[in-house]
């Protein structure tokens, strides 16, 4: 799933800890707070909206049916970084978290309990990552899901429904330098304090290829592509606006970017992990909480993976005694021409063991070449708009993607179905709140799902071996155990270059030559973090069934548990957990 980074570095803050008492019973006077506490949460909603053009564009068709007044907001990009805003922002939120205090979590409903805690957890490490110690500790320029890295993609996939959606989109590609500009600002603060830790040469390459491009450019095709689709009488005249745009703006932010990493190249850019910042250690924990959902510690993490990773290399040796053979095999093939055949395919049983979902449209197709080429992304899933009625759509990388193999079905089925497009429609379909459908963010409880989704897909594919598809899914695994290990080795742990080398060989993931490592290497420092969602959210998700199978044996129904599952949405897995253990109660 692909999203833009923002730049409102402050989000939100915490608030004091509430004391939990016991159930009471609803009230007259409950009521009321309830009512107040969705208006509260619907004000979050439309301030957020209103805020930011991007966040709008995407979540809405129709604002108004969500009390959004479009007029009041400014058509950009997004929120400069300044100190003057960052500031307001800190203020502005402080002035929410003081009435969100207001309201006792025991007088709400169950509903809002969840979404209680979910703006709870978020707050309360959105207030810790912002504070004044951390200034500067963001790493904007990230060499995997860095703004620069996914503008292109979010810019040739943008929608346009009617004519002012044209024009909007024009002052959007007018606004990308001054907007890049500002993000370099501190960026190159960032630097001069030593905080900087960015994968230099990377970015440098990537801009290079987008320079290269020009207004030759797919992702101005694609655009252009999007205004003729809507047919309109003045569509080439905007075109030739878009043009001018993307000359003026888009090139020369690229341009700005390469030649500020450049000149950071004899600078004090950080080529080691957080742990050599002086709160960096500290920062790496919350980024990582905020990463994997929960509030467990590094040290419960490490834990977490290591036993995972010792219950994946003995699931894998059991595989392989079971079959000695199937490590000479080669990869088997599938009977798939095309990614729409696998779709239909999986829908036949799927829902034998998920929830119905009545949306269940789409559009899949490859990822526009030259964004492919220059991304190495395997799929992406565009988050639909809330009230949308479009087909939802889903791209597939053409350069890594052949549709007959394991890893192509496997990657479909995480972003289409049963992982994300199937997660996305069913949470739409059933909560309520548009704050938790758009703005309630857990990429540990998303990602987690949609891996879990990938390996359960599995059992679909009848004409492939069983004990290879098991072989595949408990390797991945148990290799994914090893990089994040390996990114708190770096991050929290201070490892070199050399340890984390010793580290991957003492754990049998061995590469061609140094400069694979170093790759690889580079790529978590660069990236801190960036793996944990997508499989400290798997184990989670694992856990909770594997507890529930315990606890409920014959009783237990996949698809009972995947309903108690997608009900929190994205939640922190406090949220999840607590939803699995009443699935578990009322099920004994």
């Amino acid at each position: 799933m692909k999203y833009l980074k923002r730049l409102s570095i402050v989000i939100l803050s915490a608030f004091m800890a509430i004391s939990l008492i016991g159930c009471q019973p609803q009230t007259k006077n409950n009521e009321e707070v309830q009512k107040q506490f969705d208006e509260f949460i619907q004000t979050q909603f439309v301030n957020t909206m209103e805020s930011d053009y991007t966040t709008a564009h995407t979540f809405m068709v129709n604002p108004k049916d969500f009390g959004v007044d479009m007029s009041q907001v400014d058509v950009n990009l997004g929120i400069r970084i300044t100190d003057e805003n960052l500031k307001k922002s800190k203020e502005d939120q402080a002035s929410v978290l003081k009435e969100f205090k207001t309201f006792n979590r025991d007088d709400l409903t169950d509903e809002q309990k969840d979404t209680y805690d979910i703006f709870k957890f978020q707050a309360e490490l959105d207030e810790k990552l912002n504070d004044d110690k951390f200034d500067y500790y963001q790493q904007i320029f990230e060499s995997m899901t860095g703004i620069h890295y996914q503008l292109p993609t979010m810019l040739a996939d943008w929608q346009l429904r009617n004519e002012q959606d044209v024009k909007d989109l024009i002052s959007v590609v007018n606004d990308i330098q001054p907007y890049m500009d500002s993000a370099l600002d501190y960026t190159k603060k960032q630097e001069e304090k030593g905080l900087l830790m960015a994968d230099l040469n990377e970015v440098i390459a990537y801009c290079d290829k987008v320079i290269k491009k020009g207004d030759q450019s797919a992702v101005l095709e694609a655009m252009k592509k999007s205004i003729d689709n809507l047919s309109l009488e003045k569509g080439t005249e905007y075109k030739k606006q878009l043009s001018q745009a993307f000359k003026d703006s888009f090139i020369p932010a690229y341009e700005d970017i390469r030649d500020t990493m450049k000149s950071f190249k004899s600078g004090t850019n950080n080529t080691e992990g957080y742990a050599k910042f002086k709160n960096g250690k500290e920062y790496y924990e919350l980024l990582l909480q905020k990463n994997i959902g929960s509030n467990k510690s590094v040290s419960d993490i490490q834990s977490m993976m290591t036993k995972a990773y010792n219950s994946h290399l003995k699931n894998l040796m059991a595989v392989a005694t079971k079959d000695p053979n199937i490590i000479n095999k080669s990869e088997p093939k599938t009977n798939y021409k095309n990614y729409t055949e696998m779709l239909d395919d999986i829908q036949k049983n799927l829902f034998n063991d998920f929830p119905e979902v009545k949306n269940r449209s789409y559009h899949i197709e490859d990822i526009n070449k030259e964004i492919a080429s220059s991304s190495g992304v395997a799929a992406y899933f565009n988050i639909p708009p809330l009230d949308g009625t479009d087909k939802k759509q889903l791209r597939v990388n053409p350069n890594s993607a052949d549709v007959s193999t394991v890893s192509t079905y496997h990657t479909v089925a995480h972003e289409g179905f049963p992982g994300h497009m199937y997660q996305y429609a069913y949470m739409y379909e059933n909560i309520s709140s548009p704050y938790r459908k758009a703005l309630a963010n857990s990429s540990a409880y998303s990602e987690g799902y949609a891996v879990y989704a990938q390996y359960y897909a599995f059992k679909y594919l009848t004409d492939i071996d069983q004990n290879y598809l098991e072989l595949t899914k408990e390797n991945e695994l148990a290799t994914y155990c090893i990089i994040i290990l390996a990114d708190i080795g770096i991050h929290y742990e201070g490892w070199s270059f050399e340890q984390f080398k010793d580290f991957l060989n003492t754990k049998g993931l061995t590469l061609e030559d140094d400069e694979q490592f170093k790759s690889q290497y580079y790529q978590l420092q660069a990236n801190p973090s960036a793996f944990q969602p997508y499989y400290v959210g798997y184990e989670e998700i694992n856990a909770l069934k594997e507890n529930a199978e315990n606890k409920l044996g014959s009783k237990f129904k996949d698809k009972d548990f995947h309903m108690a599952l997608l009900k929190s949405g994205t939640a922190p897995f406090s949220v999840v957990e607590r939803n699995i253990d009443k699935y578990i109660e009322e099920n004994k």
